[in-house]
């Protein structure tokens, strides 16, 4: 049975959500997300370490970021009604003799943009956090305006917002191709029967390429792989804890809620290999393990002694050539009114909230004007425009 719609969001992430969401909010009455899964954010942003952060190096990402951290901060009063689980922390950011200039170039801009951080010395490092050994780090950046929120919760608030403004939602559904309507717009065959569309947003994160393949359009995107492991915290180190990022061992750490801990990898190396989303291999190696726990133990003595290892998992990211995003449309390719919002390179989650309003006004009103956001076109690659970080470490951005 053939279905009509004037925008359609074919991905049910943290990202289609908010461009749901911010579509019903701009006054469109006919969008719909159409989602693979049974459930939204039932792929990669359910695996998701949901950071909140403004820790970037491009001030353009930075800004975006700010927005999006004040947005999750004020959820509550952005949505009456719903709720996405923010905890604010802070942020220690730790750098060595590698990354001591980019982290000191990066906490200048922030303060031009309006983001607070500030370097401490050891001493004020183990007051904000009295378990950290900050012996390694060459200089220590402290960031208040940082936190994680809940993924899953955070998806479905913007879609049950959205329906309540007369957004449509559709689970348990595969899009297998997009073609252009002979009537205009698009048809969008689905494992349950043809939706004709005005406009079409694709953000399908890990499973673009083989939509992308389809269209003949080449995007440059590859899905990788990024392990997870989670410890219990002993007593003396429960309760709310800041967030640390550990630039000497290229990782990450997050205390999460009363008594779990974190640990992810910043290791460029993860993304040299690409996977296939639906067939690859979910499981921690026991090295990739153990190289968690010294790292954890040697930054936090307290985890060594006393953290227990409970469980791990792998992640998947959507990996650009400048691990930046993704923004466009494809009318170059005679495609006008189909979109996309992919390549998001582990930020996905992070900025989801400013996402979901670009996407709304580039569709709606046909330009952003905030800022300008025409640096995240697919053709910067190819126009040697890429993105560059200061750090050469994976996911930073």
């Amino acid at each position: 049975m053939e279905r009509r719609a004037e925008v359609v969001i074919i991905g049910g992430g943290s990202t289609g959500s908010s461009i749901l969401y911010h579509l019903a909010k701009e006054g469109t009455k006919d969008a719909l997300l159409i989602e693979r899964g049974q459930q939204i954010a039932a792929g990669q942003t359910s695996r998701s370490t949901a950071l909140v952060r403004t820790h970037y190096s491009h001030p353009t990402v930075a800004k975006m970021a700010l927005i999006s951290y004040r947005y999750f901060k004020n959820f509550e009063n952005e949505i009456p009604g719903y709720w996405c689980g923010f905890v604010e922390t802070g942020l220690l950011v730790g750098a060595d003799s590698k990354t001591e200039r980019a982290l000191k170039e990066n906490v200048a801009m922030f303060k031009e943009i309006g983001i607070v951080s500030n370097f401490v010395d050891k001493d004020e490092a183990k007051k904000i956090e009295p378990r950290l050994d900050p012996s390694s780090f060459s200089a220590i950046a402290h960031e208040p305006q940082m936190g994680y929120a809940e993924p899953s919760t955070t998806a479905s608030s913007f879609t049950q917002a959205a329906q309540f403004l007369g957004a449509d939602v559709l689970l348990n559904t595969r899009v297998m191709s997009i073609e252009k309507n002979p009537r205009g717009g698009y048809s969008i065959l689905t494992t349950n029967g043809e939706i004709i569309a005005s406009k079409v947003i694709i953000a399908t994160g890990v499973w673009s390429n083989p939509l992308f393949e389809k269209l003949g359009i080449k995007v440059r995107i590859k899905p990788v792989r990024h392990p997870v492991a989670i410890y219990r915290r002993p007593p003396e180190y429960q309760g709310n804890r800041p967030v640390i990022f550990d630039f000497p061992r290229s990782a990450y750490y997050k205390p999460e809620g009363q008594y779990l801990f974190f640990a992810g990898s910043l290791e460029m190396e993860l993304d040299n290999y690409e996977i296939d989303p639906d067939s690859y291999n979910e499981n921690v190696t026991f090295d990739e393990i153990m190289k968690f726990t010294q790292s954890v133990s040697e930054v936090l003595p307290v985890m060594g002694s006393g953290g227990k290892y409970e469980r791990s998992y792998t992640g998947v990211y959507d990996i650009t050539p400048d691990q930046q995003p993704i923004i466009d449309e494809f009318s170059d390719e005679g495609f006008e009114g189909l979109y996309c919002l992919v390549g998001l390179s582990g930020h996905g989650f992070k900025l989801c909230p400013e996402f979901g309003r670009i996407m709304s006004q580039l569709v709606m009103k046909g330009k952003f004007s905030d800022y300008d956001v025409s640096i995240f076109r697919r053709k910067r690659f190819e126009e040697g425009k890429l993105l560059k970080s200061r750090y050469e470490l994976s996911t930073i951005g």
